[in-house]
């Protein structure tokens, strides 16, 4: 007889952290991508319209 780790074993242990790893890559992302919109709508917008840019 051979000895076999069940199949559903490694899925049901690795699926619960990868969960919680992609939740917080998600949220880390959006405020990153927030934390942009901000700074390029408030700061490098209005001072491309004035033309101190470019």
């Amino acid at each position: 007889m051979k000895h076999t780790a069940p199949r559903d074993w490694q899925d049901r242990h690795t699926s619960r952290k990868n969960r919680i790893l992609f939740d917080q890559t998600t949220a880390l992302g959006g405020l990153t991508l927030a934390l942009f919109a901000y700074i390029v709508y408030y700061f490098v917008y209005p001072m491309m319209a004035k033309g101190l840019l470019w």
